[in-house]
């Protein structure tokens, strides 16, 4: 099993709020990685690798509905949507087990842990955003 998806060693996860402000902050892959540590956390890898894999082929999604939108028109609606989704898929497949889990001893990562790593997650997708306007030859913005 890839290091990346086996389960942490700590008895810890990421409760449904801090998900839903992950993909706030981070987008999908944010929001999508933290419910797959959850899983693998609650002894799901397959679960673990869907989420990452639904969480990225939605971003793709995403950014194609983006680049598709209208000149001055808001993705607000969107990310809002992608948000309250998250909310509820978070809800919907962790709430039973945290509850099982904190009773257990389990307890909630960081407030700081979550959003570190949703910023990460953005800052790396800026980067790449970044880097692949250069290699398509972006001249920046146009002067007034």
């Amino acid at each position: 099993m890839p290091a990346a998806l086996s389960a942490p060693t700590g008895q810890r996860y990421y409760t449904p709020w801090q998900i839903t402000v992950a993909a706030i902050l981070g987008g999908p892959l944010a929001g999508g990685y933290l419910a797959s540590r959850d899983h693998a956390a609650f002894g799901a890898q397959g679960r673990a690798r869907a989420t990452l894999a639904v969480s990225a082929l939605l971003l793709c999604g995403l950014l194609y509905v983006g680049h598709r939108l209208p000149p001055g028109a808001t993705g607000t609606p969107i990310a809002v949507g992608v948000a309250f989704g998250y909310r509820w898929y978070a809800r919907v497949s962790f709430d039973g087990e945290i509850a099982r889990r904190g009773a257990a001893g389990w307890v909630a990562y960081s407030w700081w842990h979550a959003i570190g790593i949703s910023l990460v997650v953005m800052a790396a997708m800026f980067l790449l955003i970044f880097v692949a306007l250069l290699a398509s030859g972006w001249q920046g913005l146009p002067s007034a």
